[in-house]
């Protein structure tokens, strides 16, 4: 007998519209009431449904199935899924190979080109003003080769930037500005060099070409949200849009994910279906199939090679976005040229160390085998099912 529930109060009729009551917990744990034995019965199905798979998988449903229908679908099914599994995960492997090199061959060296770029167009300026403003005396000296060499540097740089294929059609249009820019900043402070006898001319100069660099000096923008028009700025929005797609690369993807997962599924829906064949060998045919036991091997082994190769990949992925990300806050001083090598030497380690290329032909290299091995359960079934004639039906003779 199910017990009544005592009548609600005045005071507790109310409370279930009022926030924070006790009423919403109760209608939340009868609601976990009636979902639970929905939950035990679908794990009930789960392990009355696995005993049925098995049955078919080794060919002792129905009473008994014909040795020579089963082996026939067997040929079929079994290199069916080895091909399915191996194409997915062929395709997961592919999605992060892919992302390595592009990390490592592109957006990586022009980060690193990028960051060196923005440190030595400011250690040039450093210099210039140095020299032609707030020295011990200033216009009376030469610039100087530290000042050319890091402007040479900038300008080279930005040139490897270029050439790295890392940037789309509006970025390269961006750096094409940027390196015009660059141009006109050497040639103010060229102008300012040359009229260093004149103080007026010398700082109006190396003021025009701060303001280029930096925009400091006559800029006024009522909005943030305006265009980057400095130098400066417009390189470090191209750091910031690489540093963004350095952090996408390093990610899973949903390609990577779905294809990892059902090449999984396929991969042990085969051996399940080639254990449930191997017995099905055993009982009706007396034998241990070891030629489909080899020819199986490094079907089940590539996904295993595969996921292993692009974890380790993945990982040297992810180790240099982090690398990298210093890079996006390093500012110009002494230390910032050697900083920059030292992550650049990091990155480069960290990308030999999870050696994609030799992932890479590996890869190829055990896919065809397990291309191979799917082939040949193929036609070890077929052998196996040689000696039994297909049936086919009578023919009814006429009467004479």
């Amino acid at each position: 007998m199910t017990a009544l529930r005592p009548p609600e109060t005045a005071e507790e009729a109310p409370a279930r519209s009022r926030p924070g009551s006790w009423w919403p917990v109760v209608r939340l744990r009868a609601a976990e009431t009636r979902l639970r034995p929905a939950a035990v019965r679908g794990l009930h199905a789960l392990r009355r449904l696995f005993p049925e798979l098995w049955l078919r998988a080794s060919g002792r449903a129905g009473g008994g199935t014909p040795t020579a229908g089963f082996l026939r679908r067997r040929m079929v099914v079994l290199p069916a899924l080895a091909v399915i599994a191996l194409a997915l995960s062929g395709a997961a492997y592919t999605d992060i190979h892919d992302r390595t090199e592009r990390l490592r061959d592109r957006c990586a060296p022009a980060l690193v080109d990028l960051a060196r770029a923005r440190t030595s167009l400011e250690l040039a300026q450093a210099q210039a003003s140095t020299r032609l403003n707030t020295g011990d005396r200033p216009g009376m000296v030469a610039l100087g080769e530290t000042y050319r060499s890091r402007l040479t540097e900038a300008t080279q740089s930005l040139g490897r930037v270029a050439q790295s294929g890392a940037l789309r059609k509006a970025q390269e249009q961006e750096l094409r500005v940027v390196s015009g820019l660059v141009v006109g900043y050497g040639d103010k402070i060229a102008w300012a060099e040359r009229h260093r006898a004149t103080p007026v001319l010398r700082k109006a100069g190396v003021a025009y070409a701060d303001d280029m660099l930096r925009g400091r000096v006559g800029t006024v923008s009522d909005s943030d949200e305006m265009p980057p028009t400095s130098i400066l700025d417009r390189i470090a929005g191209l750091e910031r849009d690489l540093h963004r797609e350095n952090g996408d690369l390093a990610a899973w993807s949903p390609l990577t994910l779905t294809a990892a997962a059902a090449a999984a599924l396929a991969t042990a829906l085969f051996a399940f279906v080639l254990v449930g064949t191997s017995v099905f060998l055993r009982d009706r045919l007396r034998l241990v199939s070891v030629q489909l036991a080899a020819a199986a091997v490094p079907v089940l082994v590539t996904p295993v090679l595969l996921a292993a190769a692009g974890a380790e990949e993945h990982g040297a992925q992810v180790q240099v976005r982090t690398d990298l990300g210093v890079l996006e806050r390093l500012t110009a001083g002494r230390e910032a040229p050697r900083l920059i090598e030292a992550t650049a030497h990091r990155t480069d380690t960290v990308m030999r160390g999870a050696t994609p290329d030799t992932w890479s032909l590996t890869a190829g290299i055990a896919s065809a085998a397990a291309g191979t091995g799917a082939l040949a359960c193929g036609v070890t079934l077929y052998l196996y099912v040689r000696p039994y004639p297909p049936a086919r039906p009578r023919r009814k003779y006429p009467d004479a």
